[in-house]
């Protein structure tokens, strides 16, 4: 094994290596302390006689006092290889005294100019092997608890961690930062992440400068083909929106490693298997941190609000969903796997995948959207990249579907967004649901008056939930959800469910909104699920009225 260098670049690659090791749950502090980790001449310090006769690994990182993983790090981004082989030898020579039982085993590589990768391995019964959830290598340093399901399971397989909303932001940040440096244009970013995405999900990006773009298009196209039930248009229009070719990509090549390392942190192929909403995640963050929201003109909907959405009207195996103004695709996502978990059979689980509609306009956006739905195994998704407004398109369509999701585009003037909620009640047979993000005085302010009424006399309005304002920061939309049952006019002695969510869980610190403890949510969808019974909602959160009210 090398001798160890005190190169500065070699301690950057250790200092990234306790930045992500504390991100991922890790207390730095010496074991003696009440931490996790010992450095170099530390180990034999405090396990004398270990085995490792004077030799030094970078890290020694303990779970409950044990020695657990051994950590490498190495000063170049070629060098991932070495620093794994090295992290194991040295494990192997601690086990060999038979006093400690260590099976994980870390490597880091990596300079800040072309970025940092981590690589894990587990010491199974047949030597050494990558340590994988959903058959996929983790790219990231483990948390605790990946680590003490790995040995628990002790065949090389764990249960990926879901990437906390704090390090979607970091790495949506970061990921901006890099392709501002590359100089692409903030509308082709989100086209960027898309490729790089799909192409990380099929295989692996060859990343040198020379091959990058052809690698990222390459396995993009390949995975998009193999969609055998995506309809041959689809495929064509999905290749092409997400193909990354011509002279604003070309300055991409030599960044296109740096992107990759930085979506690494976030496990994208583990976590991609499991039923989180990982691009849907991304893009928030990464439009609302990392990006210009006006590029696109579209505010993303947090997917804490369409999973309580899903969960308000609960969704069934038994609906057919559309949101015509989809985004990437959240509504869906959540109403998809909301219906998947409750799929008992394989012809409930083909039932719901021929169940997703969606539209939207944007080449883009629509790509997304399907991408979203492909991870998902849903290879026929139904998303369309039309205008709801064709009314050729909707037809096909029209009064067919029983639940309806909608945050349409604020502050459109050629198409308002009341708009958009006429629509998404075309689109539902009588007595299906519609619930929709709206703007918060649709339902209380002079302009929409008229339309209110004529809305009222086809339609019955069940539900008003007024949500944080900061929601959507760091745009400023007072926004609410509307809840409405389709071809069934509102009475006067009908009942409304009015409520105010003051915490989702969330609050605005420091320019982000980070988690908090109270949410409310959970409270409001429990008692929405009683008003919907008819039996008596007690909440101080919520009041309810009589429709007269509404109609006067």
């Amino acid at each position: 094994m090398a001798p160890k260098g005190n190169g500065r670049s070699e301690n950057r690659c250790r200092y990234y290596v306790r930045r992500e090791a504390e991100r991922r749950g890790w207390d730095l502090r010496h074991v003696s302390s009440g931490g996790d980790v010992l450095e170099e001449q530390e180990i034999e310090a405090y396990f004398p006689n270990c085995g490792l006769e004077g030799e030094r690994p970078d890290f020694l990182f303990c779970l409950v006092g044990d020695p657990t993983i051994i950590v490498e790090a190495k000063n170049e981004a070629g060098k991932l290889k070495q620093a794994q082989k090295e992290a194991e030898d040295y494990a192997d020579k601690i086990n060999t005294t038979g006093k400690y039982s260590i099976k994980l085993a870390v490597g880091a590589a990596g300079e800040e100019d072309k970025g940092f990768e981590i690589s894990v391995s587990f010491l199974t019964h047949q030597g050494w092997f990558s340590l994988t959830s959903h058959g996929f290598a983790l790219t990231t340093f483990p948390t605790k608890a990946e680590v003490e399901i790995a040995l628990k399971a002790d065949n090389g397989s764990t249960k990926v961690s879901v990437p906390s909303q704090a390090e979607f932001v970091d790495a949506a940040i970061e990921t901006s930062r890099i392709l501002r440096t590359a100089k692409i244009e903030a509308p082709l970013r989100p086209k960027v992440i898309g490729a790089l995405v799909l192409a990380m999900y099929q295989g692996q990006i060859d990343t040198t400068p020379s091959n990058a773009l052809s690698s990222v298009n390459t396995l993009a196209e390949n995975a998009v083909n193999g969609a055998h039930k995506l309809p041959t248009q689809n495929k064509e229009r999905l290749k092409d929106a997400l193909c990354l070719s011509g002279a604003d990509f070309n300055r991409l090549s030599p960044y296109i490693g740096r992107v990759i390392n930085t979506l690494k942190r976030l496990n994208v192929r583990s976590v991609i298997q499991t039923d989180a909403d990982f691009l849907g995640m991304f893009y928030e963050a990464f439009l609302r941190y990392g990006y210009d929201n006006n590029a696109l003109g579209i505010v993303f909907t947090p997917r804490h609000i369409t999973r309580m959405c899903a969960e308000l009207v609960g969704v069934s195996v038994r609906d057919r969903i559309i949101d015509i103004a989809a985004g990437t695709g959240g509504f869906l996502v959540a109403a998809f796997d909301a219906m998947m978990r409750q799929a008992r059979s394989a012809a409930e689980i083909e039932k719901v995948k021929d169940s997703i509609i969606g539209f939207d306009t944007n080449p883009t956006v629509w790509a997304l959207s399907m991408l979203n739905m492909f991870f998902r195994g849903d290879g026929k998704s139904h998303i369309y990249n039309e205008s709801c407004f064709d009314d050729n398109i909707f037809s096909v369509v029209s009064r067919s579907c029983t639940r309806a999701f909608l945050n349409p585009p604020f502050s459109q003037d050629e198409e308002p967004e009341y708009l958009f909620v006429n629509r998404a009640m075309d689109a539902l047979e009588p007595g299906g649901l519609l619930t929709v993000v709206v703007y918060a005085g649709i339902f209380a302010d002079m302009d929409h008056n008229a339309w209110r009424q004529r809305f009222l006399l086809k339609h019955k309005l069940l539900a008003m939930i007024s949500l944080p304002e900061d929601l959507f920061y760091p745009t400023a939309a007072p926004t609410s959800i509307m809840v409405a049952e389709a071809h069934v006019p509102l009475a006067p002695t009908d009942k409304i469910f009015m409520a105010r969510i003051w915490n989702d869980g969330y609050e605005k610190l420091k320019g982000k909104r980070v988690e908090r403890s109270g949410n409310q949510i959970d409270e409001i969808v429990n008692q929405f699920h009683v008003f919907m019974k008819g039996e008596t909602v007690i909440s101080e959160l919520v009041t309810v009225v009589e429709g007269c009210n509404i109609l006067s």
